[in-house]
């Protein structure tokens, strides 16, 4: 533009053209900034030209005229956002990206978190990048160069030193053989090379010294030699002097003093040193050593009555008896004089562990009479029962306790309710020993005869016992009286004198009778001429509820207080609570249920070869719902599984864990002394699960 207006103005100069020459309305154009203002017409110019509009660099232009565009200078920088090491950076002008370069990892080990030098973060470390081992190399890291162990070393194809060998994991080879590294001989190897255990020559001799003495006593004794050379000892065994340790009552050997313990002992035999008391109650069989210990202890430590048989008691039989000396010691009482001992039991005869029938006597022959417990009375006889069978010794004792329970629950005054288990068997644990070795446990128990229902010899002609020893007919009231019955007890002066006790079984005989030949309305009518129906209702309930398989017919007791009315007792109860007179667990809760009394003439579904008592049988059909009565009262007191679990508790703790171990070594044929067999909980299960059938049998018809 510039130019233009110049060549104008040379040329108006040279054509002799001035803008002075004509007179021009001029016409003025806005002044810019790249020139002033300018006349339209004449081109003629006024004033300076205006500034620059200029605005900033930017990264996309330069400096830059907003009104000519001319632009001058260099381009901008880029406005990038922050970023990251691991974010891109991006111009907010332009978008252009700057890649991000990630991080700066600095490392200090394999095991430590590295960290960006750039923005300080952390990563778990990445851990060891191990190499494993080889031969000449051990286990190493290949980032840190971390060792761990030793090369494995080679393994060569000859256990040889003298020749040349090859490893056959590496294949390296040796140039020459490596060699022996001898160790000297000792009195324990020869000259022995420790790479290939290859040997020369032969050991050294010992070279012994006495070194220790252990004076033998109730342990052996030893004579200790160390070898001077090589230190080793050896031992020369001199036997005990004694068999057998004797310990105090802490199980602490008072020779030896090695410590036992005394939970691990059993009791094999004792020392009764006087009547005042047992001073040593050992021999005791360790578990611990297999051999006998005599362990001082006292009557405390055992925690129930001892009886000693101080005599030969093997020739005693049913039949024969013999005397031996007797001494008793319990919590309260010790006493001395000579018994009179007897076998007692049928079946129970041939077993191993005996039952006994004692009888009491002063030096002079007269009776020695004490009262053991309270509530028994002085008596000079007594039945120490073993209880063969029944590893637990419970079941007979205790489920006589419970009849008693039973008796007493009847609110009803009379001959029984005053007896101490309502005519049923009493008695309490004891230890039996003969001749200082142990017999076994035992317990003490009233005998069956008068005693049981407090007879008198003197008594009228109106008090009998009988005992249904046999299974039979007879026993079962199906057939007239014949064999079967034993007589244990009948009140008659006369009698005393001529032996007559033939008015015992006729008047067993007419209830025999009259059951068999009544049925129905005369049999309701009229047993109570014969038969105390309420006192036969409990022995049956129980019978069943107990399920005692072995007196169903035999081991009833019968009594009669007037010689005309009959009722059944209980007796021998040790095959009950599940377990069979056999002294096998076999029956559970669904065995000799008492519903099977109303099958009639049937008899028993477990017992094809006899029946059940036909009196109970009839009974139980004609007088159903006093059955059912009595047993629902019964159920609220003697028969509540609270009485039975306290009773039999209640027996068990009074035999600690030491005697059943001494009773299991003792007899090892009992069919249930297995140690992990638990008693207790076996009863209880039973009588639970049993009372619960009970109940679903025994409802009201009405």
């Amino acid at each position: 533009m510039k130019r233009l207006i110049i060549i104008l103005t040379i040329a108006l100069a040279v054509f002799g053209l001035s803008s002075c020459d004509k007179e021009c309305n001029h016409k003025w154009s806005e002044a810019t900034c790249t020139e002033p203002s300018i006349c339209e017409i004449c081109r003629e110019t006024k004033g300076e030209r205006l500034s620059h509009n200029w605005q900033d660099a930017t990264c996309q232009a330069p400096k830059t005229c907003a009104t000519c565009k001319i632009t001058t200078g260099a381009y901008g920088d880029h406005s990038y956002s922050e970023g990251s090491c691991t974010e891109n950076r991006v111009c907010a002008i332009c978008q252009n990206t700057l890649v991000a370069e990630g991080h700066k990892w600095e490392l200090v080990s394999c095991m430590t978190e590295p960290w960006c030098k750039v923005c300080n973060e952390t990563k778990e470390a990445r851990g060891h990048d191990f190499i494993e081992a080889t031969c000449l190399d051990a286990k190493h890291c290949s980032d840190c160069g971390e060792i761990v162990g030793e090369p494995l070393g080679h393994t060569w194809t000859k256990d040889d030193c003298d020749e040349i060998q090859s490893c056959i994991t590496c294949e390296y080879r040796q140039a020459v053989p490596m060699g022996h590294k001898w160790q000297e001989a000792t009195c324990k190897a020869p000259k022995t090379c420790i790479q290939c255990e290859k040997t020369e020559g032969k050991k050294l001799s010992h070279s012994w010294i006495d070194y220790d003495y252990i004076e033998p006593s109730c342990n052996v004794g030893k004579q200790i030699y160390k070898c001077q050379v090589g230190g080793e000892t050896r031992e020369v065994i001199i036997p005990a002097v004694i068999d057998y340790h004797v310990c105090n009552i802490d199980g602490v050997c008072t020779t030896c003093k090695t410590d036992f313990d005394t939970s691990l002992m059993t009791i094999d035999s004792i020392v009764i040193n006087n009547s005042l008391g047992i001073e040593n109650a050992g021999i005791f069989i360790s578990k611990e050593t297999g051999s006998e210990i005599y362990k001082q202890i006292t009557l405390e430590d055992i925690g129930m009555p001892i009886v000693e048989l101080n005599g030969d008691i093997s020739r005693a039989s049913k039949n024969s008896t013999v005397r031996v000396p007797f001494t008793y010691v319990d919590e309260t009482q010790e006493f001395e004089c000579i018994a009179e001992v007897k076998v007692q039991g049928a079946s129970s005869a041939g077993y191993p562990k005996k039952n006994y029938n004692i009888k009491l006597y002063n030096e002079d022959e007269t009776k020695h009479k004490v009262k053991l417990v309270q509530g028994w009375g002085k008596q000079f006889k007594y039945c120490m029962k073993a209880n063969y069978v029944d590893f637990s010794q419970a079941r007979n004792v205790v489920s006589g306790k419970i009849y008693g329970d039973i008796i007493k629950a009847r609110d009803v005054e009379d001959e029984l309710s005053k007896l101490k288990n309502g005519g049923a068997i009493d008695g309490y644990p004891i230890l039996v020993f003969n001749q200082g070795k142990y017999l076994g446990l035992y317990t003490m128990n009233i005998p069956k005869d008068k005693w049981m229902f407090e007879f008198k010899d003197t008594d009228e002609k109106d008090k009998a016992i009988v005992m249904a020893e046999t299974w039979n007919d007879t026993v079962a009231f199906r057939a007239p009286i014949g064999s079967g019955f034993e007589l244990e007890f009948a009140s008659n002066e006369e009698s005393l004198i001529d032996n007559d006790t033939s008015w015992v079984f006729e008047s067993l005989n007419e209830l025999i009778k009259f059951t068999m030949n009544n049925n129905g309305e005369d049999f309701k009518n009229g047993i109570s001429q014969y038969a105390d129906v309420d006192k036969c209702i409990d022995s049956m309930l129980y019978t069943f509820v107990i399920c005692a398989d072995d007196n169903i017919s035999k081991n009833i007791l019968w009594v009669t207080f007037d010689g005309k009315v009959w009722f059944s007792s209980v007796y021998d109860m040790d095959g009950t609570w599940g377990m069979r007179w056999n002294g096998k667990i076999e029956f559970d809760e669904n065995t000799h249920l008492i519903s099977n009394l109303a099958n009639g003439s049937s008899g028993a579904p477990e017992r094809n070869h006899n029946h059940y008592n036909l009196l109970w049988e009839k009974i139980y059909i004609n007088f159903y719902d006093r059955v059912v009565e009595r047993y629902q009262e019964l159920r609220k007191t003697a028969l509540s599984i609270e009485n039975i679990t306290a009773q039999f508790g209640d027996f068990f703790s009074k035999i600690p864990d030491i005697v059943y171990e001494a009773e299991r070594a003792k007899w090892t044929g009992v069919p249930t002394n297995d140690e992990n067999f638990d008693h207790y909980n076996q009863i209880i299960d039973f009588a639970t699960k049993r009372l619960a059938k009970m109940d679903t049998i025994l409802v009201k018809t009405s």
